[in-house]
């Protein structure tokens, strides 16, 4: 509810300021139907997701904002984002309940089933988005082909985290690389130090990624790392990704492919998923996600 109270606060505060543009508001529906083995049946969850969000001024200075609000389908409410920006269009600063970067994109993820052996590494621990609420900034200077990007997050409370996430990024034609390194610390908890890199191609219309994180926890001495390919064509998409924690290594995969539903702009996705892990149980099932945007 609170979370509720201050997003509607920065929603009104965004539609009546007179430096902002009029508003752009949109929402959707998306809500998945599953079949899990092992035991778990049947399941259904969702949310409807609203978004507001408003820009004023042009490359030389500009500000903008933007709130989302979810109502899930198990009665409560949530954010996703809550942020605002200024800047210009060389450099800007970014500050709220955002992600940054995105050093593993998952592409079509519709349903993952991780069996939870290994919860591997994929350079987002300071990414954003946090439980807690410590301050959350990210600097971003854009020089072209070549863009920088710092994230700053800092907190006195106790299992929140605090610490920095540089990332460099390349674009060159259809390929894009990302680099980047975090140095981060949950208050009162655990030291982590990681680094990262993902490649995108965008190949006779399939967008392809390759991607890689490794971390060490410096308080247990215990090193994860993930790698993992995906690649989307069209309405389909297919991924694979290997977690490894310690010695234990698990393995996933999963798919998706995105129907029309009707003539309406609405789809409908049937999305497999199987992981498993030598020792641990094997997960699996298979869902059916509907999406439409008002």
């Amino acid at each position: 509810m609170q979370r509720f109270i201050k997003l509607s606060a920065v929603m009104a505060a965004v539609i009546a300021a007179p430096a902002f543009a009029a508003p752009t508001i949109d929402a959707n529906l998306e809500l998945d139907n599953k079949a899990q083995g092992q035991g778990r049946g049947l399941s259904q969850g969702g949310r409807v997701e609203f978004n507001i969000g408003a820009k004023a001024g042009d490359d030389n200075g500009f500000v903008a904002g933007r709130g989302t609000l979810l109502v899930k389908s198990d009665g409560t409410t949530g954010t996703d984002d809550m942020w605002g920006q200024i800047g210009t269009k060389m450099a800007d600063v970014k500050f709220g309940r955002f992600e940054a970067a995105d050093l593993f994109p998952a592409g079509k993820d519709v349903y993952v089933d991780s069996a939870g052996a290994a919860s591997g590494y994929r350079t987002n621990k300071l990414r954003g988005r946090f439980t807690g609420n410590p301050a959350h900034f990210a600097v971003n200077v854009n020089a072209g082909a070549v863009g920088f990007e710092l994230g700053l997050a800092d907190s006195k409370v106790a299992g929140n985290v605090k610490g920095f996430r540089p990332v460099v990024s390349f674009n060159a034609g259809p390929a894009s690389v990302k680099l980047g390194l975090e140095n981060v610390e949950t208050v009162g908890g655990d030291k982590y130090n990681g680094a990262g890199a993902t490649v995108g191609l965008a190949l006779g219309g399939a967008n392809v990624n390759l991607n890689l994180g490794s971390g060490k926890n410096k308080t247990t001495n215990v090193k994860d790392s993930s790698v993992g390919a995906n690649v989307v064509f069209g309405a389909a998409g297919l991924a694979y990704v290997q977690d490894k924690s310690g010695s234990v290594k698990q393995n996933t995969i999963y798919a998706a492919y995105s129907l029309p539903l009707f003539a309406t702009g609405a789809t409908i996705t049937p999305a497999f998923s199987s992981s498993s892990s030598s020792g641990f149980q094997t997960k699996s099932g298979f869902a059916v996600r509907v999406n439409y945007a008002f």
